[in-house]
């Protein structure tokens, strides 16, 4: 039996056709289907688009395909994964024919792929940062993953950010002295903190530029800068209790991680699992199975029910408690 996973992002769409042992047969590509971002006609589109690459790819006809999997950026309500439904029948007719199709969020994708369909959460640190999770009983937590202005803690977004307030301060000479102030301001192509200023608040500055900061502080960290490496250290323990807040509510002991922030700098990587482990006894820490197209189309087979969300602010407060080798705080 063949199912086709979509997992649709706010950069990037991908698409598997797997067989029943979970092999890929086939995959697609098409640029974003968050609807939000780029409209629920073009992101039919671009679903389409990759959804036909990968069965192309896979030497397959939609006939054979028995169901329909997405994780989809801007599904978190059931609003929005009614109103996707129904624009998925309509825009992919041809191709989804009345197979049954499944749509939920991007992040329960990524949980579905990372434990082959098993309970366990998943902390997904990229641009943005969330954790999701479901338990034994198919109930499913979600924190986090609330954009720049109100969330994304520990993210790339989260640390660029970061560097920029903290190069400001030792600009001001109100923060410690680092390397963060040369590197960002050449990073932005800007000879000056006041050029700086006029760059980031005209109105077509796009935020990627600001989570395109995270390598420069990463350069800098491993160059011995300590105020660089307390913002991705503060990065970690953030994620991590953003964790701790799912693992808590599910009462589960299994996290999976995602995300380049997470899985290729070993400074953010070695305090979230520092700070997790300190706070969530007995806690499995482990790399994904498969990635989140494979895990989208698991999701044709799930079923889970959501519970509340919870507010996690005590809970980070707990994990930033956690000790740590002293450096200079760029945070304070």
């Amino acid at each position: 039996m063949l199912r086709i996973g979509i997992d649709g992002g706010g950069t990037t769409t991908r698409a598997v056709v797997i067989d029943e042992n979970l092999e890929v047969l086939g995959r697609g590509e098409a640029p974003s289907s968050n609807h939000y971002s780029v409209g629920v006609k073009r992101a039919m589109r671009n679903i389409q688009r990759a959804a036909a690459s990968a069965l192309r790819g896979a030497h397959v006809p939609a006939e054979s395909v028995v169901g329909w999997g997405f994780g989809l950026a801007g599904a978190c309500t059931q609003e929005e994964q009614t109103m996707l439904r129904g624009q998925l029948k309509e825009h992919l007719k041809p191709l989804i024919l009345d197979k049954p199709i499944a749509v939920d969020e991007d992040a329960a994708a990524a949980q579905a792929g990372a434990f082959a369909g098993k309970a366990g959460a998943v902390c997904i640190a990229g641009t943005g940062s969330n954790c999701f999770g479901i338990n034994d009983k198919g109930e499913r937590a979600r924190a986090d993953g609330l954009g720049p202005l109100l969330g994304d803690r520990g993210s790339g977004y989260w640390i660029g950010e970061e560097a920029l307030r903290t190069a400001c301060r030792a600009h001001d000479g109100t923060g410690p002295t680092t390397s963060l102030l040369k590197a960002v301001l050449t990073a932005l192509q800007v000879a000056s903190v006041d050029q700086l200023v006029q760059v980031v608040y005209q109105p077509n500055f796009e935020k990627d530029r600001i989570a395109a900061l995270f390598p420069v502080v990463v350069q800098c960290a491993e160059a011995g800068d300590d105020v660089a490496h307390s913002i991705l250290y503060a990065a970690g323990r953030q994620l991590a209790a953003t964790s701790k807040s799912v693992l808590d509510t599910l009462c589960i002991m299994r996290i999976a991680v995602s995300g380049g922030v997470l899985t290729r700098n070993t400074a953010v990587r070695v305090a979230f699992e520092e700070a997790l482990r300190l706070t969530v006894s007995h806690v499995q820490i482990q790399e994904p199975l498969y990635d989140a197209t494979v895990g989208a189309a698991l999701l044709t087979r799930a079923g889970v029910k959501p519970v509340s969300l919870h507010d996690t602010s005590s809970l980070t407060a707990s994990v930033q408690g956690a000790s740590r080798p002293a450096t200079p705080s760029a945070l304070t």
